[in-house]
């Protein structure tokens, strides 16, 4: 156990592993905030991140522990055990050069069921807790299948953040969404088209993983009256004329 203080909030980072992750970590570190990072998937990027953030307050690397797999309210009870609370869960999405349909079709199932779990924990620790699911928007990979594949699973997401912002209300736990634009991190440029690489915003920049931090921030900290709502941060890119 990490805290018992029940004045310190415990969130946890789900998709940790990037330069994401690090941004939002450092930020909700900076916010006094515990902070528990997961990610299978890229479990040596997850600890270096940890590594840096724990010199900077409370962080966690908890992706050796089961998450999506078997009983996943179970799990998240561990993770809560492990933290000595949990206040919200912020899931993040960052696609590699592998991501394809399958993966995005698997990605929207298992964030259901991560979402639908993490409510009833959630609650235990906090009558105003989060859920906050980060997308992308498929502009950012016009030009790509990929592209059809993120816009597919925006559909889906969307759905999902209003269904279980009613449906988690009655316990007290909000759900929202976040969409991202043109986002400036080497993972997401990596997959852009040269179109898209040389496209700008109204606000004539991209957003910086720093932005979405804020961002995130704002909604699980200060927020209190925000649920079953996509947010869509893009510099003004969708109601610009420029392509996109």
């Amino acid at each position: 156990m990490l805290s018992d203080d029940a004045d310190v909030r415990a969130v946890l980072i789900h998709g940790a592993g990037t330069s994401i992750g690090l941004a939002v970590g450092r930020e909700f570190v900076r916010r006094g905030t515990i902070v528990a990072l997961y990610d299978a998937a890229r479990p040596a990027q997850t600890a270096a991140i940890v590594r840096e953030l724990s010199a900077e307050g409370g962080a966690l690397d908890l992706s050796e522990l089961p998450l999506d797999e078997g009983d996943v309210e179970l799990n998240l009870a561990g993770i809560a055990e492990r933290c000595g609370r949990l206040d919200a869960l912020v899931n993040l999405f960052v696609p590699s050069g592998e991501t394809g349909v399958a993966d995005l079709q698997s990605y929207a199932l298992k964030l259901y069921q991560r979402d639908l779990a993490a409510a009833a924990i959630i609650a235990l620790y906090n009558n105003n807790g989060m859920i906050v699911n980060q997308f992308l928007l498929a502009s950012s990979f016009a030009d790509t299948e990929l592209g059809h594949c993120v816009a597919a699973a925006r559909g889906a997401i969307a759905g999902m953040t209003r269904t279980l912002g009613i449906r988690h209300a009655r316990l007290g736990v909000r759900v929202t969404g976040l969409l991202v634009g043109l986002l400036d991190a080497p993972e997401i440029k990596l997959l852009a088209s040269e179109r898209v690489l040389a496209s700008t915003t109204p606000l004539q920049r991209w957003a910086e993983p720093v932005d979405v931090a804020k961002c995130l921030a704002f909604l699980v900290l200060d927020s209190g009256y925000i649920t079953g709502q996509l947010w869509v941060m893009d510099g003004g890119l969708t109601a610009g004329g420029n392509g996109f």
